[in-house]
C-alpha cells in the first residue's frame, strides 16, 4: 500500500510538472537614463537628466571628436591623410577662384574661404572624409542674397550670421529639424541650383557682357547678344568642357583584374586616377599657359578674357564689420539685415542640408550626428568670417576626391588648408593669366552632375506622388528664386503629409449573432487633430445605416491622441447617444485612454479579462451613464472579431472609407 501511495504521489507530481508552464522573465529595457520603461520607477527631473548627459566623457568625445581619434593616430594615417590633403588642395584652389566669381566677389575671396573651414573641421568634424570650403550652391545663395551688391563686407557678415545661427541650433540639438525637409524637395532644390549656376557661367564661357540676371533673362540675353561672342573665349571654354569630361572618365580606365594586377598595371591605374582627380588644376594651368603664350610682350590686349590681378598675402584677421561704407552709401547693421532678407534663414538651411546630405552619403551606414555637424559648420563659418570668407559648407565633389584618395581622419583638411595658404602667399601673381572661360568650364562640369536624375527615377518607381514636391521645388527655384522655391516645396510636401494623417482608412464591419449585433470600426492610424473631423463624419455615416446599433471602435492602431481627439470623442458620443447608439472602445492603449478619461468622456471600455459579448449585452440593456473602465493591460485584450458564431456583413460607404472582406 505504501509503495502504491508513493507511486501514485510520484505520478501525480510528474503530471503536475508536465502541465506546469515555463516561467517567463520580463526585463525592462531603458533606452535613455531616466526613461520610464514601465517599471514604475520615478522619472528624473529635466535638470538632472541634462546635467547627467552633459557632464560625461561620452559627451566630450561627441562634441570634440579629435579627442577620440588623435591618440590612435599613426604614421600610416599621416601618409594617407597627406596624400589625400594635397590632392584635395589641388582641386580646391581652382574651384575657389571660380566659385568666388559665382558669388559676385573678386577671385581671391574664394581662396580666403577655402582654408579656415579645414582647420575647424579637423577639430570638430564627426566624418573623416568631409571637406569644408566654398561650394557652387553656397556661392549662388550668397549672390542671390544681394550681399555682394553691398560689398564684400556684407558677404563676410552673412557668413558670420550664418555660423551663429547654425551653431546655436547645433548646441540646442535641433539637428532633427532637417528631417522635415524630404529628399524630393532637396533634390528639386539642388537640381534647379545646378541649372541656375551653369546658366550664370554662359556669359563668361562665350566672352559676352550683359547685365541681365535670372535663368530666363540670362538665356534671352545670350541669344540677343550671340553675335558678340568672342570666338577664342568660346573655343577655349568649350574645349575645356570637353577635356574635363574626358578626364573625368579616365578614372574608369583600369588595367588588369582586381587582386591580380602587376606593379606596372597598378602604377598605370594610379596615374589615370591622379590625372582624373586633378583635371581642374590641369585645365586651369594649361589654359593659363596658352593665354600667356598668345599674349604679345608689352601688349595690353589679350586673346582671352583674363582673371586679372589678384592681391597676394593674407587679409587682416579681424571680426566682421557690422556697418561699412561702400562708395557713397553707408550701411548699418539693420539695413544690411533688411537687404539680406530671406537669405538670413535660407543660407544656414542650405549649408546644413548640403553638408549633412554629404555626411550621410559617405557614412557607409553609420549614424550621422546632425547636431555635431551643425556645430562644426557653424564654427567654420564664424571663424571663416574673421578671415574674410563668404559662407561655406561641405563640398560633395571634393569630399568624393578625399574619400577616393584614401583619407583616414579629418587631419587631411590640415594639409589641404596648408596648400591653400601657400597659394595665397606665393602663387597669386601667376593667377593673372587664368582665362575666365576656363573657370566657367570648371564650374559647369562640376554642377551638371548635381542634377538628381537618378533620384527622380527611384521616386517614379517607388511612389510617384512624391514627384509633385520635387517638381514644385524645381520649378519655383528655377523661375522664381531659391529661397521661395525651397519654402514652397517644403510647404507642399508637409501639406501632403498632413493630408495622409487627416484621412485615415477605416475598416467597417457589421457583426451579428443570434443574440446581438454591433458595428466594428477600426482606424488604421492615430487619431490626432488632423484626422478627427473626417473620422467622426465617417462614424456618423456608418452608424446612420443601422439605427440603434452599438458602435465598437477598435483602437489597436491608435498610439497617439491630443486634446482635439478627446474633444471630438466627447462630441461624437453625445451625437451617437441622441440617435440611440452606444459607444464601446476596445484594445485602447493606456496613454490614449488616459487622455480621453481626463476629458470626462462617457465611455464603455472593453478591458482585458472582460468578455466582449457580456459587456455588449450589459451596454445594450444599460440606461445609466457609462463608466470608464481603465486597465493598463487593455492593449492586450482580444479583438471582438474572434467570435466563432458571429456573422460579419460588409458595410459599404463612400469611396473614402476602405471596406475589407
Amino acid at each position: 500500500m505504501e509503495t502504491e501511495r508513493n507511486a501514485d504521489s510520484s505520478s501525480d507530481s510528474d503530471a503536475e510538472s508536465e502541465t506546469q508552464e515555463p516561467q517567463t522573465t520580463i526585463t525592462v529595457v531603458r533606452l535613455k537614463p531616466g526613461h520610464d520603461g514601465g517599471d514604475g520607477s520615478p522619472e528624473q527631473s529635466w535638470w538632472a537628466k541634462r546635467k547627467q548627459r552633459i557632464l560625461r566623457k561620452k559627451t566630450l568625445y561627441m562634441r570634440v571628436p579629435i579627442l577620440k581619434w588623435l591618440p590612435k593616430y599613426s604614421i600610416q594615417d599621416f601618409v594617407a591623410d597627406l596624400v589625400a590633403g594635397i590632392t584635395v588642395g589641388v582641386t580646391v584652389i581652382p574651384q575657389g577662384l571660380a566659385y568666388a566669381t559665382v558669388a559676385g566677389l573678386p577671385p581671391q575671396y574664394g581662396l580666403y574661404a577655402a582654408y579656415m573651414g579645414c582647420f575647424v573641421y579637423a577639430l570638430l568634424g564627426s566624418t573623416h572624409a568631409i571637406t569644408i570650403g566654398p561650394t557652387a550652391l553656397m556661392a549662388l545663395v550668397t549672390y542671390d542674397s544681394g550681399a555682394t551688391q553691398m560689398g564684400p563686407e556684407a558677404a563676410i557678415l552673412l557668413a558670420f550670421i550664418t555660423g551663429c545661427i547654425i551653431l546655436l541650433f547645433g548646441l540646442l540639438n535641433f539637428g532633427f529639424l532637417i528631417d522635415f525637409i524630404a529628399a524630393p524637395v532637396v533634390a528639386g532644390f539642388t537640381s534647379a541650383a545646378a541649372f541656375t549656376i551653369a546658366t550664370t557661367q554662359i556669359e563668361s564661357l562665350l566672352g559676352l557682357k550683359f547685365d541681365d540676371e535670372g535663368f530666363l533673362n540670362t538665356w534671352i540675353a545670350v541669344f540677343e547678344n550671340i553675335e558678340k561672342t568672342k570666338k577664342w573665349d568660346a573655343v577655349l571654354g568649350c574645349s575645356s568642357i570637353a577635356v574635363l569630361l574626358l578626364l573625368r572618365m579616365l578614372d574608369k580606365v583600369k588595367l588588369g583584374e582586381e587582386g591580380k594586377m602587376n606593379r606596372w598595371q597598378k602604377w598605370f591605374n594610379a596615374g589615370c586616377w591622379l590625372i582624373s582627380v586633378s583635371r581642374n588644376a590641369i585645365v586651369i594651368i594649361v589654359g593659363s599657359i596658352v593665354a600667356y603664350s598668345l599674349t604679345e610682350p608689352g601688349s595690353s590686349s589679350y586673346p582671352f578674357t583674363l582673371t586679372g590681378s589678384i592681391p597676394s598675402g593674407f587679409p587682416p584677421f579681424k571680426p566682421p564689420v557690422f556697418s561699412f561704407t561702400n562708395g557713397d552709401k553707408t550701411y548699418t547693421f539693420v539695413e544690411i539685415c533688411k537687404n539680406l532678407g530671406s537669405a538670413l534663414y535660407v543660407t544656414p538651411l542650405v549649408a546644413v542640408l548640403e553638408s549633412i546630405a554629404i555626411a550621410k552619403s559617405f557614412a557607409k551606414g553609420k549614424r550621422v550626428d546632425a547636431s555635431q555637424e551643425m556645430i562644426a559648420i557653424g564654427t567654420s563659418n564664424i571663424m571663416g568670417s574673421f578671415a574674410s570668407s563668404f559662407p561655406v559648407t561641405g563640398s560633395f565633389s571634393r569630399t568624393s576626391v578625399n574619400s577616393a584618395s584614401g583619407v583616414r581622419t579629418p587631419f587631411g583638411g590640415l594639409y589641404t588648408a596648408s596648400l591653400v595658404l601657400l597659394a595665397i602667399t606665393v602663387l597669386t601673381p601667376y593667377f593673372f593669366f587664368i582665362p575666365k572661360s576656363c573657370l566657367a568650364a570648371v564650374i559647369i562640369c562640376a554642377v551638371i552632375f548635381m542634377v538628381e536624375v537618378h533620384l527622380v527615377k527611384m521616386v517614379w518607381k517607388s511612389k510617384r506622388i512624391d514627384i509633385v514636391p520635387f517638381g514644385v521645388t524645381f520649378v519655383f527655384c528655377l523661375f522664381v528664386g531659391l529661397e521661395q522655391g525651397i519654402l514652397i516645396g517644403t510647404a507642399v510636401n508637409l501639406g501632403m503629409l498632413l493630408y495622409t494623417t487627416a484621412r485615415p482608412r477605416l475598416r467597417i464591419h457589421k457583426h451579428q449573432n443570434p443574440t446581438m449585433e454591433y458595428l466594428h470600426i477600426t482606424p488604421d492610424r492615430s487619431l490626432v487633430f488632423t484626422a478627427m473631423e473626417y473620422f467622426m463624419s465617417s462614424v456618423r455615416k456608418a452608424s446612420a445605416l443601422y439605427p440603434g446599433i452599438i458602435v465598437v471602435i477598435d483602437m489597436i492602431h491608435v498610439s497617439a491622441a491630443d486634446f482635439t481627439t478627446a474633444y471630438g470623442f466627447n462630441n461624437m458620443i453625445k451625437s451617437l447617444h441622441k440617435h440611440g447608439h452606444k459607444l464601446v472602445l476596445t484594445r485602447t492603449k493606456p496613454e490614449v485612454l488616459l487622455i480621453l478619461s481626463r476629458m470626462e468622456c462617457d465611455l464603455h471600455v472593453h478591458t482585458d479579462g472582460t468578455d466582449m459579448e457580456s459587456l455588449l449585452k450589459e451596454v445594450a440593456t444599460s440606461t445609466s451613464v457609462p463608466l470608464t473602465l481603465f486597465d493598463s493591460s487593455s492593449t492586450s485584450s482580444s479583438s471582438p472579431t474572434d467570435k466563432r458564431d458571429s456573422r460579419i456583413e460588409e458595410t459599404s460607404m463612400s469611396t473614402s472609407v476602405e471596406v475589407e472582406k
